[in-house]
């Protein structure tokens, strides 16, 4: 991980389904739509940068029908309505092209908006479940909805989706691995390494894992590491005004990911501690 390259900051979902094949077949099972000409989808994904959730994992457009945003989420949030209805405001306002146009009287048509949430977390969920922007307004809904449809797709759970989209499938074996090594207690270095050369000696994930096995393997062990340090970050209580004893909490979230390899900007990126200090944790952990 120290020669991780810092501005390479996908996730392997986003990285993997961020091809029109791929995703194409995910938005099939999804949509229960057979489309077969992947020229008709266009990516139109919001440019951010990982763990920056202001911008959304997955968009596209099939044709003129529907403009779909998939977001994939390892920790329950029953806030992902009001988040997609800022991204698809976004994504709609890209659409269009002549901004003066929204002055027109003529009625402006878009592509019908889907909301999906795809789930491997560690708590158990449901199979399927809906999340409604009304619940935050006591369950009116009559002036505003959006309706996201969240899907459980752990390996284990038999999620017909799995069954429906082998891209899907395949995607969901190494994160199923990589969390039975960690609760086997290997390393998280370990526990990647091994998901990944089972899916490459099973023909998982094909070509794509073939030609990117290092950079899933860094993508990964980001992944875990970020996890980790925002559980942390979490139970620590941190905030903003921090006291001395939240600034050491920090530190002690710093150095843990300075460890396992992450970049100084993303321990600042999570922190908030300042970069000379993060250089000097650093320092520190290379004296001992």
């Amino acid at each position: 991980m120290t020669d991780y390259n810092a501005k390479y900051r996908d996730s392997v979902f986003r990285s993997y389904f961020n091809e029109p094949e791929r995703l194409l077949s995910l938005c099939n099972a999804i949509l229960g739509i057979d489309y077969q000409d992947a020229g008709k989808l266009t990516i139109n994904t919001l440019d951010g940068i990982f763990f920056d959730k202001r911008k959304n994992d997955i968009s596209c457009t099939i044709g003129d029908y529907f403009l779909i945003l998939v977001e994939h989420q390892t920790t329950v949030n029953d806030n992902m309505p009001f988040r997609c209805l800022s991204y698809v405001a976004e994504l709609l306002n890209n659409l269009v092209k002549e901004k003066n146009r929204l002055y027109h009287r003529t009625l402006i048509r878009f592509p019908s908006p889907k909301f999906f949430v795809l789930y491997d977390g560690d708590k158990t969920q449901p199979l399927k479940k809906e999340m409604r922007l009304s619940e935050a307004f006591g369950g009116d809904n009559s002036s505003l909805e959006l309706v996201v449809t969240a899907y459980n797709i752990n390996h284990d759970v038999q999620q017909p989706l799995l069954t429906k989209c082998a891209y899907l499938s395949d995607y969901s074996v190494p994160v199923w691995k990589v969390k039975k090594g960690i609760r086997a207690e290997l390393s998280h270095r370990e526990a990647i390494s091994r998901a990944v050369k089972f899916c490459l000696d099973n023909g998982l994930m094909k070509g794509y894992l073939k030609k990117n096995s290092q950079e899933v393997f860094n993508m990964l062990a980001l992944e875990w590491n970020m996890d980790d340090a925002l559980q942390a970050r979490f139970e620590d209580g941190f905030d903003e005004g921090r006291s001395q004893g939240e600034i050491l909490r920090a530190e002690k979230i710093a150095c843990k990911m300075l460890h396992r390899g992450s970049s100084f900007e993303e321990v600042h990126e999570l922190t908030d501690l300042p970069l000379q200090r993060i250089q000097e944790l650093d320092q520190e952990i290379l004296g001992n």
